[in-house]
């Protein structure tokens, strides 16, 4: 089983990179898995020109390509991202935005897609103490998920995260949340925690 963890975050070493650390730690050693954050990959924004209809092809030439193979390559995805003005952070938002050459909107019969059977599982994170933000960037993410003809497995989320020292005492749910997920390498079914 193939597990790809996905930082939405810009920041290789934050509190959403420990999350993900954290849930990497917990996974089966069968289980083989690979740390990514979009901060390190060169995305350029969609122009809109709708080329992609036609072409199946985006017109821009980066790392999407990159990282839409990791992405087919594995089983089950986790994907965090920290709340920036109480949405997903703007790389994010633009690997969303050049996902539709691949996606359920492009018209084109042909176009390119995920492998079939894929899982999703969210992790939002924020500063502030109400949790509809997170619950925002969890259902940005399922939005992505039904589009990209990926399930939506489970998610949680973590409100008052100032920096990745705060993620500490959250470690020991961490733990548990990916062992309940990924523990029998199988892929559980949905589950939805806050704190």
């Amino acid at each position: 089983m193939r597990i790809l963890l996905l930082n939405a975050s810009p920041k290789t070493n934050g509190a959403t990179q420990e999350i993900l650390r954290t849930v990497r730690e917990a996974l089966p050693e069968s289980v083989e898995s690979e740390l990514v954050c979009l901060g390190e990959y060169t995305l350029q924004y969609c122009l809109g020109c709708k080329a992609c209809y036609e072409t199946c092809r985006c017109v821009r030439q980066d790392d999407m390509g990159v990282l839409l193979q990791k992405m087919d390559q594995a089983d089950a995805l986790v994907i965090a991202a920290p709340s920036y003005w109480a949405d997903v952070p703007g790389q994010f938002k633009v690997f969303i935005d050049r996902c539709t050459p691949f996606s359920d909107t492009c018209p084109h019969p042909d176009h390119w897609t995920l492998r079939p059977g894929k899982r999703c599982y969210a992790i939002a994170l924020r500063t502030g103490g109400r949790p509809v933000e997170c619950e925002h960037i969890i259902d940005t993410v399922e939005h992505w998920c039904g589009h990209m003809g990926v399930e939506m497995a489970g998610s949680m989320y973590f409100c008052r995260i100032e920096g990745k020292e705060d993620i500490e005492p959250h470690k020991p749910g961490i733990r548990a949340q990916a062992e309940r997920w990924f523990g029998d390498c199988g892929l559980a079914e949905y589950v939805d925690i806050g704190t």
